[in-house]
């Protein structure tokens, strides 16, 4: 039995749902996809409200009532961080008693449109070089 074959057979023990049909399509195509497999890997999400700079006294200065400045208003969107990636934006919201954030914007989605942009300018710049 190939690899091939092996893994295809531990996805149908495994999950007879979604994981059986990727495991087939892959099976027919003769490649193998590590993406179900990834899809389990915990990953911590932090949420980054603001920033502050402080001197090493002031911070040694800190005590328990201490307010340190954050450099953002209420109303700026906070981070989620991923990896050390900002991953998207949102806004602290209360869910059942205890902080959650509200996603309003996915990093990327801007970037994804405007490298679509310099991929045709690109390609534009090299016809008229042709």
């Amino acid at each position: 039995m190939n690899e091939t074959e092996q893994t295809t057979e531990a996805f149908a023990k495994s999950d007879a749902g979604q994981e059986t049909r990727l495991a087939e399509e892959a099976a027919a195509s003769g490649a193998f996809s590590a993406a179900p497999l990834l899809m389990d890997i915990k990953l911590d999400v932090r949420v980054r409200v603001g920033r502050a700079q402080r001197t090493l006294g002031s911070i040694a200065q800190l005590a328990s009532g201490s307010v340190v400045e954050l450099d953002c208003s209420v109303d700026d969107p906070v981070e989620i961080v991923v990896n050390d990636r900002v991953i998207a934006e949102g806004e602290i919201v209360i869910v059942g008693g205890n902080y959650g954030v509200r996603i309003t914007r996915i990093a990327g989605s801007e970037a994804a449109e405007s490298n679509l942009g310099t991929e045709q300018e690109l390609r534009r710049l090299s016809d008229r070089l042709r």
